[in-house]
């Protein structure tokens, strides 16, 4: 007997072909680098040029402000002896006897009032001797004489032309004060610099 022809095998089912998932190119990779490095090296030197730039132009300005403004050191001449004189006549006879110590801030001005000590000394007398004791008793008395004393001195040393007289009048009693509106004071006037800035009395007796 004649067998019959073997089935051929069913063919295995063909695997199923996977798509490689590609890879991020390496260049996009390498150029975001390179960016952001360049961009970080901008924003450093950008920092760098305006903290840098602007550095000499503070410099300068502060040696100009230096230049213009230099700086002061306070030196206090005293004026020899007390003074001693006979003030005018009230209820009877009283004088003054006053310290006197001149304060400056220029270093060249004391040589020069030590060279004009007589005249400064003879030109004082005459003021405080043409005082009552009334005026030098209150704080705006002796506030005024500081002011005429400063012009006298500067008249001598060459300084100001402006005799005691004319100088700025003393601050007004506290009742002018309290009656006169906010805006009718005057501005603070600057602080004196040049010649005698200010006065102060070592002693003052009145008797």
């Amino acid at each position: 007997m004649q067998r019959p022809p073997a089935k051929p095998a069913p063919a295995a089912p063909a695997a199923k072909e996977e798509t490689p998932v590609a890879a991020p190119p390496k260049s996009k990779k390498m150029l975001m680098i390179v960016i952001v490095i360049l961009l970080m090296g901008i924003a450093g030197g950008a920092g760098w040029f305006f903290s840098k730039g602007s550095a000499p132009a503070e410099e300068k300005a502060e040696t100009a402000k230096a230049k213009e403004e230099p700086a002061y050191e306070a030196k206090f001449v005293p004026l020899g002896e007390n003074f001693t004189v006979n003030l005018q006549r009230e209820e009877g006879d009283q004088y003054l006897q006053a310290g006197i110590t001149l304060k400056i801030l220029q270093p060249d001005l004391e040589e020069k009032i030590k060279a004009l000590m007589p005249e400064i000394r003879s030109k004082l007398l005459f003021l405080l001797s043409s005082k009552k004791p009334s005026e030098l008793q209150t704080i705006e008395g002796k506030k005024k004489l500081i002011a005429e004393i400063i012009a006298v001195t500067d008249t001598v040393l060459g300084i100001s032309d402006a005799p005691a007289e004319e100088t700025a009048d003393v601050a007004e009693p506290a009742e002018a004060e309290a009656s006169a509106p906010a805006a009718a004071q005057p501005a603070p006037a600057e602080p004196k610099t040049t010649g005698v800035v200010d006065v102060l009395f070592t002693s003052f007796i009145i008797q």
